[in-house]
């Protein structure tokens, strides 16, 4: 409730600054800086360790197979 008051009623600097932060900490790591990720999105592609996709909120992940070198 209190986070929905600031979004309203705020500065709207601080929002954009808070909005861009959150988003920063959303993107995946590249694959090059964490190995390959073991699952990704059937929807919107996103690759990551979670169950769940976090961009599209619903349970999408599937298992990824590469060939090794």
């Amino acid at each position: 409730m209190v986070w929905l008051w600031n979004r309203i009623f705020g500065e709207p600097r601080r929002i954009e600054i808070e909005e861009r932060d959150e988003k920063q900490t959303r993107v995946p790591l590249r694959a090059t800086e964490t190995g390959p990720p073991d699952l990704m999105c059937r929807v919107c592609r996103y690759e990551g360790p979670e169950r769940y996709c976090p961009t599209c909120l619903a349970d999408t992940m599937k298992e990824v197979r590469r060939k090794r070198p």
